[in-house]
């Protein structure tokens, strides 16, 4: 920022002084302060006359720097942006490829899903039967796989059982041998009658256990012989259906291969399908990088703008033809407002600009005065300025009409003592009470009195036109006011119930109603909409809610007036991002850069106080080559 704030203008005199279409706010001021400075400077130092040309000559060569300053500064602040401009192009250009890429392959994904849903369904309707035998002969095998395996089980523990009792018959047999030895070697037979009574019970318990447990060998061979039949069928079984299972895979192959070739159109758009998949996701990931690099491109730019402009959105001075005309909103202003709406009409005509106009939104008859004092005020150039109001524009349509003129048949016509006031009084019973403006003779208002009663007031224009009636009730309230133009056309009626506002009520020039509105606020907001100058600018404090309203109502171009307490102010972003332009007057540079930190986008802004040279200028190091 710094020195910057153009201001460009199409008069004779900015191009003379410039020599390009191009004149620099500051400067001009500055140059305004150096003309006053120099005459003080030749006043104060009217003996050295070295001195002040040494003064002037250093005070002209920092002008002519801080032009050549601000015009280098928006070459470069145009060529950076323009190149960021061009990046987010290509960035946006790129976001768009990549969301119709990220689009391509997500179609080619359902479409790839989709075929493989197909294939996937064919070949399970075509292989569901076999799947389902599959699915018995799987679980048949595991119960026979898990019966072979309990029933060895059984075999087993009963092969150890049969052992046991073979070893027990073994033994028993021994035994019973054993005692046979003994009986076989004696001769006496007292000793055998002897050993006959001593073994007799174990004979006969070994004899009994021998064939309990002879019948228990056969029992227990029996269930072995039973359990083997068993496990034997039950392996049968099992192998049976294995041999089952393995024909129904071979025929489940043999369809599924089947179906493979069946589909075989449908395989090739699957590998077609898949390879544009992949193509595609490349496509992609290249686009990826592609925005990568450029964001990263974007990253510098903004860098490099934040460094060599100090503010990261482009900001330029207000441009504005010669021919522009600025409109002033003259409502509801501050003191301090009203001293900055004079600095407004001291740049513009410094600029150039010669067309002012002043809006107000004010109802009231006779403006001509208070717009004389804006006028004188503001300082306005040749004192002619355009006048945007409703009833104002209404009445000074047309050529002035003949003046007001009173009876001429009065039986009594006396002035009061302070000879402020005239009294006629008519043969029909009427009385006039005549007042006139100051040092004039033209009346400024008449009110009519019938039977001791108001009945009627009218007002003059200083002119002498009559501007408008107000008629009266019996009862003494307002019944209608009757406007008129400077040509004595009816223009505004306005009609009261009950002494209060009830129809404003619009006429074209044969007196006929053309609209009707219900307040006068609403017909205000009316004429602004079909009658403002929409080429124009107006200009208006931005903290006013009533210039925001007009801006809004109007649909034209705009100029803020923005000072350091609005800025400040919490609904300033909402203020301005409600303006239709982005086009400031600040109060100065302090103000100004305030201002473009909150509205952080592209506007156009200068400054009523242009001057804010620094104690020293300086550039990034790096990249200042």
């Amino acid at each position: 920022m710094g020195l910057r704030d153009l201001f460009r203008g199409n008069s004779k005199r900015e191009t003379e002084k410039t020599n390009d279409n191009a004149s620099i706010e500051n400067n001009q001021s500055g140059n305004d302060g150096n003309q006053a400075e120099q005459v003080q400077d030749s006043n104060a130092t009217a003996s050295s006359p070295s001195v002040v040309t040494s003064v002037l000559t250093a005070k002209q060569n920092l002008t002519e720097i801080a032009q050549q300053y601000n015009i280098r500064r928006e070459t470069l602040q145009d060529l950076l942006f323009d190149h960021q401009k061009e990046i987010q192009t290509s960035i946006d250009e790129l976001n768009k490829e990549i969301a119709a890429s990220q689009q391509l392959v997500e179609d080619n994904g359902q479409q790839v899903t989709n075929i493989q849903d197909k294939m996937e369904k064919a070949s399970a309707e075509a292989s569901a039967p076999f799947v389902q035998q599959q699915t018995e002969l799987n679980a048949r095998i595991k119960e026979n796989q898990d019966q072979v395996g309990n029933l060895i089980s059984q075999v087993k523990e009963l092969n150890a059982e049969l052992t046991g009792l073979n070893s027990k018959q073994q033994q028993l047999v021994q035994a019973e041998t054993d005692i046979s030895a003994k009986f076989k070697s004696e001769k006496d037979p007292a000793t055998i009658v002897s050993l006959a009574d001593q073994y007799r019970d174990d004979i006969k318990n070994n004899q009994t256990e021998r064939e309990e447990n002879e019948a228990t060998i056969r029992a227990v061979d029996q269930k072995q012989t039973a359990l083997k039949d068993q496990l034997q069928a039950t392996r049968d079984k099992l192998t049976a259906d294995q041999k089952e299972l393995s024909e129904v895979n071979s025929k489940l192959e043999e369809v599924q291969a089947k179906v493979a070739s069946d589909d075989e159109e449908t395989s090739k758009q699957l590998d077609a399908m898949t390879q544009k998949l992949t193509d595609s996701q490349a496509q992609l990931t290249q686009l990826q990088g592609n925005l990568n690099q450029k964001n990263a491109e974007l990253s510098d730019a903004n860098a490099d703008i934040k460094k060599w402009m100090g503010v990261l959105v482009p900001v330029k001075g207000l441009v504005l033809d010669s021919d522009s005309e600025i409109i002033l909103d003259m409502d509801n202003l501050t003191e301090a407002q009203y001293e900055q709406m004079k600095l407004v009409v001291k740049v513009m005509m410094r600029r150039g600009i010669e067309r002012v106009g002043l809006y107000t939104s004010q109802f009231k008859l006779n403006l001509t005065s208070q717009i004389a004092a804006w006028t004188n005020e503001l300082q306005v150039r040749g004192g002619i300025v355009s006048v945007y109001n409703p009833l104002y524009s209404l009445q000074h349509q047309g050529q002035p009409g003949a003046k007001y003129q009173l009876p001429d048949d009065a039986v009594n016509d006396e002035w009061n003592a302070d000879h402020t006031e005239r009294t006629l009084t008519l043969d029909n019973g009427w009385t006039l009470k005549v007042h006139y403006y100051p040092s004039s003779e033209n009346i400024e208002n008449v009110d009519s009195y019938k039977n001791g009663r108001l009945a009627e007031s009218s007002m003059m224009s200083t002119e002498g036109q009559l501007t408008s009636n107000r008629f009266y009730n019996d009862d003494g309230t307002k019944n209608r006011d009757e406007y008129y133009s400077q040509s004595g056309l009816g223009i505004l009626n306005i009609h009261y119930e009950n002494d209060k506002l009830s129809q404003v009520e619009l006429l074209n020039a044969v007196g006929m109603q053309v609209q009707a509105f219900d307040t006068i606020a609403v017909f205000t907001e009316w004429w602004v909409k079909n009658n403002f100058n929409e080429s124009g600018f107006l200009v208006g404090a931005i903290e006013n809610e009533q210039y925001r309203q007009l801006l809004n109502a109007m649909h034209g171009k705009s100029i803020a007036l923005v000072n350091g307490s609005a800025v400040d102010n919490d609904a300033f972003k909402s203020w301005a991002a409600a303006l239709p332009q982005q086009q400031y007057l600040v109060d100065n540079y302090e103000t100004e850069m305030k201002l473009i930190r909150q509205v952080n986008q592209p506007l156009n802004i200068s400054l009523l106080d242009p001057h804010n040279l620094p104690v020293t200028l300086g550039i990034p190091f790096a990249g200042a080559e």
